[in-house]
């Protein structure tokens, strides 16, 4: 039985995310556990900070939260009932992240699946706040589903690897098992820069990666003289890509395949989910 968290804010987008989670994993039993956090508001006075800590406004914000967790869990409902599924609310007082961590160390969450708004003008970013910390500081795979994505099944899934770094077997278990639930067939997308070959230790990673991917439809791609984010750009478009699987090495390099300081050039793989996957798992 896999234990997924689903973040909401209760907005249509973190709704959309609740929904690709469902569909992802229709044929596969699964917990769902539909997240929200509240914190009492701060005020801020010409001296200092005050926080309330007026106990009839915490009551109001958990009644509040808890009645908009059942608004979901009905709408959740009103849709075709899976009996493979399980859902649970749960609600917690205390900062966002905090609140994931204890939440996910609770309930032995295995993967994490939420919405993060698109970038709608040049001083916006991809890449949210929350997303980003969990991103940086939670260390359970996550599927980050940006807010214009429809779902269809993940057939062909990019994987872009320089090969520097080891994958445990551990680290790629949700890879593999979407890929197997789904027929999926993994892309790894290898970025070559001018002749530069692979070192001992890059190939014994590849080889091990090719192990790991036996019994899975996989085939390995080289693209020469481009900067990663234009290679992954280029590749899918080139192809019919429909997630993306990556180890990102911080949130810099994240921002960075994802995000185009124009909108006219937001790449066209940010309406792609992204599979985050940790190399220390």
């Amino acid at each position: 039985m896999k234990n997924i968290l689903l973040p909401t804010d209760f907005s249509e987008n973190s709704w959309n995310a609740i929904q690709y989670a469902m569909e992802l994993f229709k044929d596969e039993p699964c917990n769902f556990y539909v997240f929200n956090s509240y914190r009492l508001p701060a005020y801020t006075t010409d001296d200092f900070m005050v926080t309330s800590t007026n106990e009839d406004l915490e009551e109001t914000l958990f009644k509040t939260t808890s009645e908009n967790l059942d608004k979901i869990l009905q709408r959740i409902n009103e849709r075709k009932k899976n009996p493979k599924h399980t859902f649970r609310k749960v609600s917690e007082y205390n900062f966002f992240l905090d609140a994931i961590k204890e939440v996910v160390k609770k309930n032995d969450i295995d993967l994490i699946v939420m919405g993060t708004k698109g970038a709608t003008g040049a001083k916006e970013i991809f890449i949210g706040t929350n997303t980003g910390d969990v991103i940086n500081k939670v260390k359970v795979p996550l599927i980050v589903i940006p807010e214009n994505t429809v779902y269809k099944p993940p057939k062909e899934i990019a994987f872009p690897t320089d090969h520097k770094v080891f994958y445990k077997r551990k680290a790629l278990k949700t890879l593999l098992k979407i890929a197997d639930l789904h027929k999926s067939a993994i892309r790894i997308v290898h970025v070559k820069m001018e002749k530069i070959e692979l070192t001992s230790e890059q190939l014994a990673n590849k080889n091990f990666m090719f192990e790991c991917l036996e019994n899975i439809n996989h085939s390995y791609h080289t693209l020469h003289n481009l900067m990663l984010e234009d290679a992954l750009n280029c590749f899918t478009q080139s192809r019919d890509i429909d997630m993306i699987a990556m180890v990102p090495k911080n949130l810099n390099f994240f921002q960075k395949l994802f995000f185009k300081p124009k909108v006219e050039e937001i790449s066209y793989h940010t309406n792609i989910p992204l599979l985050v996957l940790h190399k220390s798992n």
